[in-house]
């Protein structure tokens, strides 16, 4: 395989280098063209010519310092200030947004010589009528939109004007600068000019490229198949040149080569998500020598699979080259310093805990600060701390590490700072942080990438006054961060190759792998940030997605032209935003098939099998055995056994290996929480009516009193500030709602019902022996509430939830009963009932009254299809209870997990 730039080397033979210039595509492009050269004259001596880019190129024409997007819109800002009633203008954060749209326009007006007056006025008539400004009655919002337009010739002419003043310019402006030097410029250099790999040219580069020819001091070499550029979408850029430039009436535009249609193995696979694409990239490069890999492109469509694809290479590989280089915001880093741009933005006296763990628990800090912040975590979940305040979160750390102590207080203590004080602190933190990772050289090169992009921070606020303001820089930051890189080392010139589509201009390669063919991706679709309307496009002869689409086509079928080996890959998942539409760029590759052309098409499925879910088994121990003794000695709760027979593994890791529930910070209200206030409160309303008959004045009482109760109790466990708003609120006022529809039923039921309270919150013990057991077991539990109504014993039990009556209903043949956890409900209230047995009497009852489920009132537990007392269903529960004791403590019998 010939390459392009190699085919451009050879017709070179015969030419002085030493009157040459050439112009390229990209860096990436005049890199390969110097080496080319340098390969092809070897054991020759010679200078080597100037080889540029085209941007490098249009610089030197134009003799103006060409300028970026953001220096220009900060130019711009100060012009549209100068020139807009202040009673309309707009903030720069505001214009900051939609300003980058005008800029860009600005560059096509001037790349495409457009008559900005004419243009402008055409585009304030169709603003006119879009806006209905011929209507009688015009809304003050749409007089400053017409206002706005009518402006905009005056804002882009005194932009001009200005940079011109400083000899400066913005891309477009730079490109019209040259178009009017090019004549001179070519004419009074000794060299000639050659211009190779380009495609869509915008009119000032047609200009200057027909300049050059015309005056016969130069050459321009098109890389196109000559398949592709008779009968393909990727040719139309060329074959208008061939048909509107005078120089092709006299000569023909001659294509690179015949290639296209040479024989390719060409394969087009189906795969779902990112990180399967990246996956069959690994197996895929995983196959090929490393000869293969020295001729192999990978081009990444969306650039963001950079990461996944690094983290699946295989280990074949050897050598790789990353052209594109790792986009900064890709780093862990990243969200380290956004921690402290929240921090300054909520310029607040206290913090919340989420940001203090962010901040703590961040992965920069915990490599050298492990034991510390982990102190800090602990004190936060332990006191259930929601907002701190920055001194007392301090004054908690002054045992630590004095660099962290700073690095805490350079994070923290920036309310009101300036933005100046704020990339001060930043740059101090990535000082200390230093030498934490002198081992980690990755860690290294994140810092320094944030030091350089903190750095261009500083000297861009050192240049204008405009960022000033703490919201215009996080702006700034935002957008330079999403374009800075960290450069990979490595060779353009040997092993694996990844690069973006538009890096691969002017290359050519042996293997091609494409990821991220879909449509809206490769090519991009319909979208454009642009001001102005499709149909002035039209006609003005401004690109549109249509021409965006042939670009696209260009690059992609330039790349198979000399390939002879192509793997296509797709996204075919259709959940979330993604498309799954391959491109169609796939679809004419199929379609319209050359006959040595073997297309195949995949649909690439991981190898992975169905994992089985295997349930865990414990075997007891003697160690366990003689816990779970000493566990039944001291006391068995209802809740650890209703615990086991939901899932004995969890009894096991509760109360055998002391396991407790990880502690989390209560920001909203939990349903414990919730339940346990309830509970406390009643308790607490009824404690001064023990042993009284109530009556409905003592329930007034009680309506009376709870408000205060219920937000006492919140109190103790949230902030007071933390009840007054959002969800927590909402729980508030259930809360209170609860307690006031229980008390109103309540005070109902003592009218017609004599009521006294015998015991709230009791904690009752009893003791059993069971046979096969050398001692005896002690049942322990808090029974809520026993009362006395019309002489009737009652055990309740307050839940919160919704709990129905046929929770409480017992199997006639108590089938299942210590089996299924739904009735744990009935055996709590049995449990209740035999710890209170010698105190039941033959009407005693047990059930339970439901918060949510008030009018069903007290459901008592019973067994279906039999009239049985409660008295009379103990003696079955103690066997129940018995043989569930005799299963736990038996050696032979593991705890086995249960699918909950």
């Amino acid at each position: 395989m010939e390459s392009f730039i190699a085919h451009v080397v050879s017709q070179l033979q015969n030419v002085n280098l030493d009157h040459c210039r050439f112009v390229l595509p990209s860096r990436r492009a005049a890199q390969a063209f110097s080496k080319e050269l340098l390969q092809r004259n070897q054991g020759e001596s010679f200078i080597v010519p100037p080889i540029q880019s085209i941007e490098e190129f249009i610089e030197d024409v134009s003799e103006v310092k060409l300028i970026n997007n953001l220096e220009t819109l900060f130019e711009f800002y100060n012009i549209y200030k100068d020139h807009t009633d202040p009673k309309h203008q707009e903030p720069i954060d505001h214009v900051y947004n939609w300003g980058q749209s005008i800029i860009q326009d600005f560059n096509e007006i001037d790349r495409y010589q457009i008559d900005a007056n004419q243009f402008f006025g055409n585009i304030k008539a169709i603003k006119d009528i879009e806006h209905w400004s011929k209507s009688d009655v015009k809304t003050e919002l749409v007089e400053n939109y017409i206002e706005f337009w009518e402006r905009l010739p005056k804002y882009y002419h005194e932009l001009k004007a200005n940079l011109k003043s400083k000899n400066k310019a913005y891309q477009g402006m730079a490109y019209l600068e040259a178009v009017k030097n090019i004549e001179a410029y070519s004419k009074n250099s000794s060299r000639n000019f050659y211009l190779l790999g380009f495609n869509a040219l915008n009119t000032c580069e047609e200009v200057i490229f027909q300049t050059i020819i015309d005056q016969n001091r130069g050459k321009v070499f098109w890389d196109i198949d000559n398949y592709l550029y008779d009968n393909h979408i990727a040719g139309m850029f060329l074959r208008h040149y061939s048909k509107t430039w005078p120089y092709y009436s006299r000569e023909s535009l001659v294509p690179s080569t015949n290639s296209y249609l040479n024989k390719k193995e060409i394969n087009i696979y189906g795969v779902p998500k990112k990180i399967g694409q990246a996956k069959l990239v690994g197996d895929l490069l995983s196959k090929m020598s490393e000869g293969e890999l020295n001729e192999t492109a990978l081009i990444l469509g969306d650039e963001t699979l950079l990461q996944p694809i690094l983290n699946s290479l295989p280990d074949n590989i050897k050598k790789v080259n990353v052209t594109m280089g790792l986009p900064l915001h890709q780093t862990n880093m990243v969200s380290f310093f956004e921690v402290l741009f929240k921090i300054r933005s909520q310029n607040e006296d206290r913090l919340h805990f989420k940001t203090l763990l962010e901040l703590s628990g961040h992965p920069v800090l915990r490599k050298a600060y492990q034991k510390e912040l982990q102190s800090i975590e602990t004190r936060i979940h332990k006191n259930n701390i929601i907002f701190q305040s920055k001194e007392d979160f301090l004054k908690s750390c002054q045992s630590f590490d004095s660099d962290l102590i700073l690095i805490f207080k350079l994070s923290i203590f920036i309310k009101d700072c300036s933005v100046d004080e704020f990339l001060a602190n930043c740059l101090k933190i990535i000082e200390i942080l230093k030498p934490n990772f002198s081992s980690d050289v990755l860690q290294l090169e994140y810092l320094f990438g944030f030091k350089k992009l903190f750095t261009k921070l500083k000297n861009l606020m050192e240049s204008s006054e405009l960022i000033k303001d703490f919201k215009v820089f996080h702006l700034i930051y935002i957008d330079i961060l999403s374009s800075e890189t960290l450069d990979f080392e490595g060779s353009p010139y040997e092993g694996l190759q990844i690069m973006g589509m538009l890096e691969s201009r002017v290359l050519d390669f042996k293997n091609v792998i494409i990821t991220s063919l879909n449509e809206g991706v490769l090519p991009s679709g319909k979208s454009q940030n642009s001001f102005i309307p499709f149909d002035l496009k039209k006609a003005y002869k401004l690109p549109t997605y249509k021409e965006k689409d042939a670009i696209y086509a260009y690059h992609f079928f330039r790349l198979i032209q000399r390939s002879s080996q192509c793997h296509f890959i797709y996204n075919n998942a259709t959940s979330g935003i993604e498309k799954a539409e391959k491109s169609r760029f796939l679809t004419q590759l199929e379609i319209f098939k050359a006959p040595q052309h073997s297309v195949k098409n995949h649909t690439a499925v991981s190898n992975t099998q169905q994992k089985k879910t295997i349930l865990k088994e414990v075997r007891k121990t003697p160690q366990m055995i003689e816990k779970l003794e000493s566990l039944f000695q001291y006391g068995i709760s209802p809740s650890a056994l209703a615990a086991y027979i939901r899932n004995p593994i969890d009894f096991y890791r509760r109360y055998v290996l002391d396991i407790k529930e990880v502690d989390h910070i209560e920001e909203d209200i939990s349903f414990r929480t919730h339940g346990t206030v309830i509970h406390d409160c009643l308790d607490f309303l009824y404690s001064n009516y023990k042993g009284k008959l109530l009556d409905s004045s003592d329930i007034d009482s009680m309506l009376k009193e709870y408000p205060n109760v219920i937000k006492t109790l919140f109190e103790k466990k949230f902030p007071k500030e933390a009840l007054q708003n959002g969800k927590n609120l909402i729980d508030f006022k259930i809360a209170k709602q609860q307690i006031k529809r229980f008390l109103i039923q309540e005070k109902e039921i003592v009218k017609s019902n004599q009521v006294i309270i015998l015991e709230l919150e009791n904690i009752a013990e009893k003791s059993i022996t069971i046979d096969d057991i050398d001692f005896s077991i002690k049942l322990k539990g808090a029974v809520d509430r026993i009362d006395l109504c019309n002489n009737q014993l009652r055990i309740i039990d307050y839940k919160t939830g919704r709990v129905e009556s046929k929770d409480l209903k017992i199997a006639e043949n108590w089938t299942d009963f210590i089996e299924d956890y739904k009735y744990s409900k009935a055996f709590q209230v049995l449990f209740y009932s035999l710890l209170k047995e010698e105190d039941l009497g033959e009407n005693g009852m047990a059930g339970i009254i439901s918060l949510r489920n008030l009018k069903s009132g007290f459901m008592t537990c019973s067994q279906t299809k039999t009239n049985l007392t409660l008295k009379s269903l103990l003696p079955d529960f103690k066997i129940q209870l018995k043989s569930l004791i005799l299963e736990i403590l038996d050696p032979e019998i593991p705890f086995k997990e249960k699918l909950v």
